[in-house]
């Protein structure tokens, strides 16, 4: 072979070899092209529906079983496909700009918290699509009884009606605008046990109002404080049979409310803050068997408590009387009722008052309380409070009040002011007035004043009779005629001849 014809041979090999590694790169370049396509197109389908269903959890803080939204400043609950679609224990909204609630997609949530945002309107069914739904805040915004309507609450649609909110069980409304509600406000949400109704202008419970809460057979907490309340109607706990915990703090009762009467069921009652003056006979609790909780704290005005102020509750328990600045007197009658019969008290809070004496009556068996507080009052140190001092302290402080029993001071007399109560248990102690005197010094007092005003009364009576009988001209300057004439005596016209 020639030398030319070798390398044409050389030349038509090489063209083909390129052909084929060509062929093989382009091969090669076309699958990864398709791979990489596929892993794109596979890498998009994974991508797009979590990017989808984070878009609120990229603005909120989502946990296992939460989403917290608070301070987001929002002004919307998202849309529809922004939702996770796993179950929502608690989602909370509060402190946004919401101001129209709009209907709330299919997804499973148990508590919704809407809370201090300026919601002043909801669309009709805005919750009827939440699946599991139990407790629902809508306190702290703007809604008026004009707005919040009935058809807010419904349920899901059947040929018949609109079925109930079935499972929710709390509903707060606390801190709007309401001025009343609407007489049918609760039937979607006849399952209704707790109603918080505190800080609403409501003024007066009248005759809608009552009869939505009556509309609610199975309420067990009713909380109307701070309605700017005077009174109750006689019939508000008429229905709810079931009510165990009711709150009326901050209103304005002036006495203990008579539709108390009807509460039977009631186990925890709060007056606290109000301007009740005197609870006494007159104006006592009424019997209320089942009451075990009772707190009178903050009240301004309350000065004593009288005998059988609470007689009538009979299976009290918890008794707090807190914080009342003015109130200096507890009568020892005051739980017992006749035959000196005493609830069974276990906890006994009298702090923050202004009450100088316990009475020794005043709870039956005091080895059976299991808690006392007696702190920050004016306590006098005289023979009144012997059995405080001497007896219940001793025996039972350290028990009752753990080392706070030695924080205990006396106010007065001067003698013993602001010595500990517990370092006087060993001492006989005097009694005093008002003014911090001895007794023993009060009654000598005493027996000199009213011989000293009789001393008086006797020597002006004898002055009166004296200067009557002319005693005292013997000390004038007139002569012996006038000295004779003051001892003269006219005959008697009887007198014979």
């Amino acid at each position: 072979m020639d030398l030319r014809t070798l390398l044409f041979s050389i030349f038509v090999l090489s063209i083909v070899n390129c052909q084929s590694d060509f062929k093989q790169l382009t091969d090669i370049v076309s699958s990864n092209y398709n791979n990489s396509t596929e892993i794109q197109q596979n890498l998009n389908t994974s991508v797009i529906l979590p990017t989808t269903l984070q878009n609120l959890c990229t603005i909120c803080s989502c946990g296992l079983n939460f989403v917290n939204c608070t301070q987001r400043n929002l002004n919307n609950t998202f849309e529809d496909a922004q939702w996770p679609k796993q179950p929502i224990v608690e989602i909370s909204f509060r402190k946004n700009k919401l101001v129209h609630i709009k209907p709330f997609p299919s997804v499973v949530i148990e508590k919704l918290i809407l809370r201090q945002n300026q919601i002043t309107h909801i669309d009709n069914s805005a919750f009827k699509k939440i699946i599991n739904l139990t407790e629902l805040d809508l306190s702290h915004n703007e809604l008026t009884t004009e707005n919040l309507k009935p058809q807010v609450f419904e349920g899901r649609f059947s040929p018949e009606a609109y079925e109930p909110l079935s499972k929710l069980t709390k509903l707060n409304l606390a801190n709007n605008a309401l001025h009343a509600l609407d007489q049918d406000l609760f039937e979607h949400v006849p399952s209704l046990k707790v109603l918080i109704l505190n800080g609403n202008p409501l003024k007066m419970v009248e005759g809608h109002t009552t009869l939505a809460i009556n509309s609610l057979p199975y309420l067990e907490e009713l909380d109307i404080s701070f309605c700017d309340l005077d009174e109750l109607p006689k019939h508000i706990f008429y229905k709810p049979r079931y009510l165990k915990k009711l709150v009326l703090n901050g209103n304005r009762f002036n006495e203990i409310p008579k539709a108390l009467a009807r509460a039977t069921a009631v186990e925890s009652l709060s007056l606290d803050e109000n301007p009740i003056k005197i609870i006494n006979r007159l104006n006592a609790f009424p019997l209320m068997p089942n009451l075990k909780e009772l707190n009178l704290c903050c009240m301004p005005d309350l000065i004593e408590i009288g005998s059988e102020s609470f007689s009538k509750l009979i299976g009290l328990e918890i008794l707090r009387i807190q914080n009342c600045p003015l109130l200096k007197k507890i009568d020892e009658n005051a739980l017992k009722k006749e035959m000196a019969v005493w609830p069974p008290l276990k906890i006994l809070d009298l702090s923050d008052n202004a009450l100088r004496y316990l009475p020794s009556q005043l709870v039956g068996r005091w080895d059976r309380l299991e808690e006392l507080d007696l702190m920050n009052n004016e306590w006098s140190c005289d023979c009144n409070n012997q059995y405080l001092i001497n007896s219940l302290l001793p025996h039972h402080g350290k028990r009752l009040m753990g080392e706070e029993v030695n924080e205990l001071k006396c106010n007065s007399p001067l003698e013993y002011s602001k010595q500990n109560l517990m370092s006087l248990a060993n001492k006989k102690l005097h009694c005093f007035d008002i003014y911090e005197s001895h007794s023993s010094k009060i009654g000598v007092l005493h027996i000199g004043v009213v011989v000293g005003l009789l001393f008086i009364i006797l020597l002006s009576l004898a002055i009166i009779i004296l200067y009557q009988r002319g005693y005292f001209i013997l000390c004038s300057s007139r002569g012996a005629a006038t000295y004779s004439r003051a001892f003269y005596k006219r005959t008697s016209n009887d007198y014979d001849i």
